[in-house]
């Protein structure tokens, strides 16, 4: 046989092999991730309304949420991908270290219709406006995080994670909820929307009416709309049986004039709607960017004892701006939380007088490279004389989750942030 004709014979029959392999899914695509966010801090709480719960000054190296993770995709039959991600708490105090993908990790199948995953991943009302001109200009972190008066109804709550059981009442918003199902629409003309379930693995078995047992879950979604420098969003969250209420109550020991404690094996709903915008101005004077936020909290409790909490419900608004001009930025936000309104089981005259709260932050950042900043941050929380509001991230334990009933909480950190 000739040297030509081998070759046509072997170009035949190699047809379908490089057939098959135009189908066959791509190499998985996987990069390392992380952000390192570490700074000094002194934190404080002054102004209790009983001076001898006064906190004096500590000090502290913070980590400030920082994560190491991995992430990648890889291609799949029929137009699909496969997602992952596996995200870690990076302790670099040496302080609360913990196992592998504590943080948003997933799973998922990606489309041209959208994502559809299984993880335990920020609901989209906590993230309803990451990465938007509506963003936190303090990177919704650390004691300087807006979190510690958006999404809580005070009483010392702090931002957590969705672990729901029925000895583990989760008592506010913005949370990082496990065991989900969720699904993110691809951007058209600016406009997204993120879903997501966490099922009710956690559900207890209970002797039937009027004690069925608790089904604890979760429901949050947030639409985006994103386009010329605008941003829009509104958000939903719902949580099933969370008993909000006591933990209010009993961190509060009888908010709001209670007489009676409300138990947590009672059901419960918990729900909150958020909606906020932002702009970015480009100048010669540098990047503006003006961000506003409003909400309401709706805390309920079904067949509650004569003189526990029924219901709760607060407004707060915040707003934020930050200007950069080069490798300089200035950064600023207020936030307000109104006293509310309340109900007590039985009809009892239920007062939320003094449950009022604000909080400033300020701050100076120095841009050291694309992915490096220095910066100098001061926050305060001013508390009226029966509120509890608290730093909801990071903070010395002895001030943020602890802070005395009209006690100010305050912060000054000098820190470092890396990201890769």
């Amino acid at each position: 046989m000739t040297s030509p004709m081998k070759r046509i014979l072997v170009l035949a029959a190699s047809l379908p092999l490089a057939a098959a392999a135009q189908d066959k899914p791509a190499a998985p695509a996987v990069s390392l991730y992380g952000t390192l966010n570490v700074n000094f801090q002194t934190t404080k709480a002054e102004g209790a309304t009983n001076p001898a719960q006064d906190v004096s000054s500590r000090m502290a190296v913070s980590t400030d949420s920082s994560n190491i993770g991995v992430r990648g995709s890889a291609g799949l039959l029929h137009d699909l991908k496969a997602t992952f991600q596996c995200e870690t708490s990076a302790a670099l105090d040496g302080i609360g270290a913990a196992g592998i993908c504590g943080r948003n990790s997933r799973i998922g199948l990606e489309s041209p219709w959208g994502t559809l995953w299984y993880g335990n991943w920020d609901t989209p009302f906590k993230a309803s406006a990451y990465g938007t001109k509506a963003d936190d200009p303090f990177q919704n972190t650390d004691v300087f995080g807006y979190q510690s008066i958006m999404g809580s109804p005070g009483f010392n709550y702090r931002s957590s994670a969705w672990k729901i059981a029925t000895t583990t009442p989760i008592g506010g918003f913005d949370v990082r909820a496990s065991n989900s199902v969720g699904y993110w629409s691809p951007k058209y003309e600016g406009v997204s929307l993120k879903a997501q379930y966490s099922a009710s693995e956690f559900k207890s078995a209970g002797p039937g009416q009027p004690t069925p047992g608790l089904i604890p879950e979760l429901w949050s979604a947030v639409v985006n709309y994103d386009n010329y420098g605008f941003s829009v969003f509104a958000a939903y969250d719902r949580h099933d049986h969370a008993s909000a209420l006591n933990v209010a109550n009993a961190a509060a020991g009888g908010a709001f004039g209670s007489t009676a404690a409300n138990p947590a094996t009672l059901p419960s709903q918990d729900t909150a709607w958020r909606v906020g915008a932002g702009y970015q101005l480009d100048t010669e004077a540098g990047a503006t960017t003006l961000g506003a936020s409003f909400e309401m909290l709706k805390l309920e409790q079904e067949r509650a004892p004569t003189g526990a909490i029924t219901k709760y419900e607060r407004q707060a608004f915040q707003v934020a701006l930050k200007h950069r001009y080069g490798d300089h930025e200035l950064r600023a936000r207020y936030s307000s939380a109104d006293k509310g309104t309340c109900s007590l089981a039985g009809g009892a005259a239920c007062s939320t007088s003094n449950y009022a709260a604000q909080m400033i932050a300020v701050g100076y950042a120095y841009h050291l490279g694309k992915n490096t900043q220095a910066y100098l941050y001061y926050g305060q929380i001013m508390n009226e004389d029966s509120a509890q509001y608290t730093f909801t991230i990071g903070g010395a334990p002895a001030v943020a989750g602890a802070t005395p009933r009209g006690a100010d909480p305050q912060a000054l950190a000098l820190g470092i942030r890396h990201a890769f």
